[in-house]
């Protein structure tokens, strides 16, 4: 493909994703402040820096989003843009890698616009996701990676391969389900196995350890708090009956399938022979070989482990590059036929102004129809409705302290109160105003989903009511009279 012909194509390509990435990014912050749960605790953990945070997942993400935050401030702006521009990186990378396994122009398309039709991205990745965004980015980013150092071997490619599995690696603890089979199945190629055991493949260490040595280093410290949870979370099990290990085994491979349905249904075609060019037999070739690596891996863990349930979201280390290897076995020396290419790109239409269309009518009508959800609940409408009294300039010789027991609710006072110390689960955030010598004057706030938080018995109470369809969202508050 001559210069001329990619950059036209890569053209047509922004002016395809863009205005999609825009429009969910405009839906998102036109119709509702409210945060979703893992953007309230991007919110919380990201007011300051630390080598590690009790999530638990990799610091990457909440460092991001505390450099977002210096610029734009604490809120949801800041963490939608870093979502937007993440998921815009991904498929970008994608677009690259795809360059790299497929010969035609049809195909390439075909690979990206399967995110499309794959509920992790289509839908989840615009409702909660955050850290499982960078990870995906970072799978993406690594692949191509990879596959560029296959075809160039120069000393920034191995420093690409190196920080891009690093990125991986601090993203999400789960990459590493992703990076050991991928580096198995490349060491199984000859080609590929001589470029990675070469001296510059220095450079791919040094560059991977650069960026996962602080984290590691605090991780060594602090396992014991994490691995527990983790361990708690998935509920990994060794002693079971041989039913309940294909159960577990039928589980996971039918999540797997979830994972990339409804687009694998529109693929079900015999493969072709490999390709001549030798870019795309090598890539083939490798991702053929990861799927193999994961199976088998796949196979022998079920053998000694079960889990008693798998989600669907939890597959992007395996299932995200499904796509791309599925259509470089059926991708033939001819491009596919138009009356296939219209149909895919039919169904990719309709499905997107589905998902576009529910997420109108979720922060819309939704609770007028009868589905309240998170996204409904008018927490920032109701600070908003708060009297001054709770504003540091209000009076200007007082500091004012605000208190919470409810990580959601205290993730939005931290959002809608950039300049006052608060205090969530008695842990206090912006320690500058919290250790001021200035007359300090705390209130507590609770909502009336807190009646178990046990909320003063002894002060004032005031509440103010906002109300969306049928429900009503109440927040309570109280001067105390000492502060804690």
């Amino acid at each position: 493909m001559n210069t001329y012909s990619s950059n036209k194509e890569t053209h047509h390509l922004i002016l395809i994703v863009g205005p999609y990435l825009l429009l969910h990014l405009t839906i998102r912050l036109l119709f509702s402040q409210t945060l979703q749960v893992d953007d309230a605790e991007q919110i919380r953990h990201a007011q300051n820096l630390l080598l590690g945070y009790p999530i638990p997942q990799p610091p990457l993400y909440s460092w991001l989003s505390w450099g977002l935050f210096q610029i734009l401030g604490t809120g949801l702006l800041a963490l939608t843009l870093l979502k937007y521009i993440l998921i815009t990186l991904t498929f970008w990378a994608t677009w690259l890698s795809s360059g790299y396994l497929f010969k035609h122009i049809q195909t390439r398309y075909l690979a990206l616009f399967a995110f499309l039709l794959m509920p992790s991205f289509a839908w989840h990745m615009h409702q909660g996701f955050t850290h499982t965004i960078l990870l995906g980015f970072a799978i993406a980013v690594s692949l191509h990676a990879l596959l560029r150092l296959t075809q160039h071997q120069k000393p920034i490619d191995y420093l690409y391969l190196g920080a891009a599995l690093g990125v991986g690696v601090m993203a999400k603890y789960s990459f590493l389900l992703f990076m050991v089979p991928l580096f198995i199945s490349a060491l199984s190629i000859k080609t590929v196995r001589q470029q990675l055991l070469q001296r510059r493949a220095l450079f791919m260490v040094a560059a991977f350890l650069l960026v996962t040595t602080p984290h590691l280093y605090w991780l060594s410290q602090h396992y014991q708090a994490v691995f527990p949870a983790i361990d708690q979370k998935l509920k990994v099990s060794a002693d079971n009956s041989i039913f309940e290990q294909f159960k577990s085994l039928g589980n996971f491979f039918v999540a797997a399938l979830a994972f990339v349905a409804p687009w694998i249904f529109l693929f079900i075609h015999k493969p072709t022979k490999k390709q001549e060019a030798v870019g795309t037999e090598l890539g083939a070739q490798l991702l053929s070989r990861f799927y193999l690596v994961l199976l088998l891996i796949t196979l022998l863990l079920a053998l000694f482990y079960t889990m008693p349930h798998f989600k669907v979201r939890w597959f992007h280390p395996f299932m995200m590059l499904f796509p791309l290897w599925w259509l470089t076995m059926i991708e033939g020396e001819k491009p596919f036929s138009q009356v296939r290419i219209r149909w895919v790109y039919s169904v990719t239409i309709i499905f997107t102004i589905l998902i576009i269309a529910v997420r109108l009518v979720q922060v819309t009508i939704g609770p007028e129809l009868g589905h309240y959800g998170r996204l409904n609940r008018p927490i920032m409408e109701t600070l908003e409705k708060l009297p001054p009294m709770t504003k540091l300039t209000q009076p200007r010789n007082e500091v004012v302290k605000l208190l919470t027991n409810d990580d959601f609710l205290g993730a939005h006072l931290l959002s809608y109160y950039p300049d006052n110390a608060i205090a969530i689960r008695g842990v206090w955030y912006r320690e500058s105003g919290q250790n001021s010598k200035e007359e300090a004057r705390c209130i507590q706030l609770w909502d009336s989903d807190d009646e178990h938080l046990l909320p003063p018995t002894d002060v004032e109470v005031e509440k103010i009511t906002t109300q969306v369809a049928e429900v009503k969202y109440t927040l309570f508050w109280a001067s105390l009279k000492k502060c804690p």
